[in-house]
């Protein structure tokens, strides 16, 4: 399993749930401290230690690089749970282009890229599922999100178009 956005909040949960159900577990962040502190507390659990990887999900280059060494370490990668996001409250008035870029690229762009660098080992191993997380902030009034909730929309709409039959696709 490999989770983006591991270090903290969701994904924190979603990496100590499955690494306490004996799963392996990989997950990328930025944040160094709280993922070291996930991983030790996982350990001295008696969990198997979950892979850590400092990833920027901003730089592609980086991601697949990172996508690789998850796949070398754990064989494949049966479930992907773009996870990672940030949602910076914006007044819309106040919405910069880099704003808006900034939000694409955390928010959306990792989600395609994530999956083009897992697909090939999902495939090859035959089996795989990906979720992909959104958000209700589409679909109910909230303000200051302008950015975030174009992106949490888009991963809704593009979810079929992003995947083939080989794998499950779901977003949550």
């Amino acid at each position: 399993m490999l989770v983006t956005g591991g270090a903290t909040g969701i994904g924190e949960s979603m990496v100590t749930h499955f690494a306490r159900q004996d799963s392996r577990v990989a997950f990328f962040d930025i944040q160094d401290e709280p993922a070291g502190r996930l991983v030790q507390c996982l350990k001295a659990e008696g969990c198997i230690a979950p892979l850590y990887i400092h990833c920027d999900l901003t730089d592609v280059a980086a991601l697949k690089s990172s996508a690789e060494q998850v796949i070398a370490a754990l064989g494949t990668v049966d479930v992907l749970v773009n996870n990672a996001a940030n949602d910076q409250r914006h007044a819309t008035e106040q919405l910069t282009p880099e704003d808006w870029d900034q939000s694409m690229a955390l928010n959306l762009r990792p989600q395609f890229f994530m999956i083009q660098a897992v697909l090939p080992a999902m495939r090859k191993a035959g089996r795989g599922s990906i979720v992909n997380m959104s958000s209700i902030a589409w679909m109910v009034p909230s303000t200051g999100l302008p950015a975030y909730i174009a992106a949490k929309s888009a991963i809704v709409g593009s979810r079929a178009r992003w995947l083939t039959n080989s794998v499950r696709a779901t977003s949550a």
